[in-house]
Parts: C-alpha cells; structure tokens; sequence
C-alpha cells in the first residue's frame, strides 16, 4: 500500500512510511528539453500554438545514451489558437518536439500522477 512500509519490529504489520519525499512520491510537473528521453508520464500538456509530435518508443541505447530515430515521431497535436490554453492529451511518450518552429522549454509539459 502506497505511503506504508514494513513494521521492522513486526512483519505482519505496516507503519506509515515518513521518510523524506521528493518527486517520487508525489503528483509533478516538469517542462523537458525537446528530443530528449524522459520518464513516460501520465499525461501531457501542449501550452503553445503549433505542432508537435510525440515519440513513444526508443530504438537503442549505449552506454547509458538513449538514442532516437528522427522518422519514429509521430504528429500528435495541433493547437491553432492561443485561447485554447493548455491543451492536455492523454497520452505517454517518452520525448516530443516541435514540427514548425523551434522549440523552447515550456511548450509542453510532462505531468506524473502519483497513484495511491
């Protein structure tokens, strides 16, 4: 059960685990780097007009580099008005860029739901 751990005194028991937090334990947001890997998230937000597109799967990794092929992207939003406001797609790729413009932290947003 999420938020418990093992009573050290008594393994048929669980005590609430208080140990220090951080982003593993609970619900964040990040804005990453376009065309780099990062942990699939639950959801993902588009914050500016444009188009973008989504990789879901790596194809290799060396050394501890995860590398993409550019062709692998598939177009996943459009957002044409700026009244739209974050626009959030359900979806979980591992990394996104821009098609048509360049790309600047915070155009789109990785968000991690922590689940109870």
């Amino acid at each position: 059960m999420a938020g418990y751990k093992q009573d050290p005194n008594d393994t048929s028991k669980q005590i609430p685990d208080v140990a220090p937090g951080g982003t593993h334990r609970f619900s964040h947001a990040t804005c990453p780097l376009d065309e780099q890997v990062e942990k699939r998230p639950t959801y993902v937000t588009v914050n500016k007009v444009g188009t973008y597109a989504f990789l879901y799967e790596t194809t290799a990794s060396f050394g501890g580099l995860t590398t993409t092929v550019s062709d692998s992207y598939i177009t996943g939003s459009v957002v044409q008005s700026a009244n739209a406001g974050g626009v959030k797609l359900d979806v979980s790729p591992v990394a996104w860029r821009r098609c048509d413009a360049a790309e600047a932290v915070g155009d789109v947003t990785f968000v991690y739901v922590r689940t109870r």
